[in-house]
Formats: structure tokens, C-alpha cells, sequence
């Protein structure tokens, strides 16, 4: 009777370890899941007359962090007018602005609500294209038309 004993023991333990181990594996794949969240937005996107001007609107995503650069003719392959920095809120629903630039002209502060799909990101009603989808580069080249480059 000890053998059944010590048997059912064993198999307890075991099961429950499985159970730990099933547990700690969710655990992980949800953790894995939104990180990859963040990563999925990586990249760079492009918006004709930013904020009611003719300027070039560019919204770099790294992770979290979000920066602003807005350019004019003479600055697009220069140091851009207009910089601000951000982070995505836990949901990604949000950007809030956290250095807003010297520029007076800098639209981009406290905080703005976005929606995302797989080649935009829009911002307050302005949708920045991705710089690689067909959109994107065509944005660009009529950018670099218009300026004379």
C-alpha cells in the first residue's frame, strides 16, 4: 500500500508541476505578445502638409519611444524645423508628448489619440503612411518633386 501511496503522490506533484509549467508558459507568451506589439509599429511614416502647412510631416517609431520631425524644402535632407518627442501609452491608443521642441510652431503636446494598421498610423485625424509601402513613396517622391531634388 505505500507504493500506491508514494505512486499517487508522485503523480500529484506532477501534475501540478505541469500545471505551473502551463501557467508559466502563458505567462511568457503574453508577455512576448505585447512586446511584440510595440515592435510591429517600428518604423519610419510620412504625412503631406503636417499640421496645415506644406511642410513634410516624419514620426519615427522605436519601440515605444515616438519622435516628430517636421521639414520644410530646404530642410529635408537637413536637420528637421520642428522636433518633438513622445511614448506610446500602455494600449497604444495614445501619444503623449513628452519634449515638445524649442519651435514655436510645434503643434504636439500633452497627449493625442492614434489608431494604427499595418502601413499607417493616425494621429488627431492625420494619417502618416509608411515610408516602404506604396503610399509612403509616393508621398515622398512628389515630396522631392515639389521641392526641386
Amino acid at each position: 500500500m505505500s507504493i500506491t501511496r508514494t505512486t499517487r503522490r508522485t503523480r500529484a506533484k506532477i501534475a501540478v508541476s505541469i500545471g505551473a509549467l502551463a501557467t508559466g508558459s502563458l505567462i511568457l507568451t503574453a508577455c512576448s505578445g505585447s512586446s511584440d506589439s510595440g515592435s510591429k509599429l517600428d518604423g519610419t511614416y510620412y504625412v503631406k502638409d503636417v499640421n496645415g502647412t506644406s511642410q513634410l510631416g516624419q514620426l519615427v517609431v522605436k519601440g515605444n519611444s515616438v519622435s516628430h520631425h517636421e521639414y520644410d524644402c530646404d530642410g529635408v535632407y537637413e536637420k528637421p524645423d520642428v522636433t518633438s518627442t513622445g511614448e506610446f501609452n500602455k494600449d497604444q491608443s495614445q501619444i503623449i508628448w513628452t519634449v515638445a521642441g524649442e519651435d514655436t510652431r510645434n503643434k504636439r503636446t500633452g497627449s493625442e489619440p492614434i489608431s494604427t494598421s499595418d502601413t499607417s498610423i493616425s494621429i488627431s485625424g492625420s494619417v502618416y503612411v509608411r515610408d516602404s509601402s506604396d503610399a509612403g513613396k509616393a508621398l515622398l517622391d512628389g515630396f522631392k518633386t515639389k521641392c526641386g531634388k
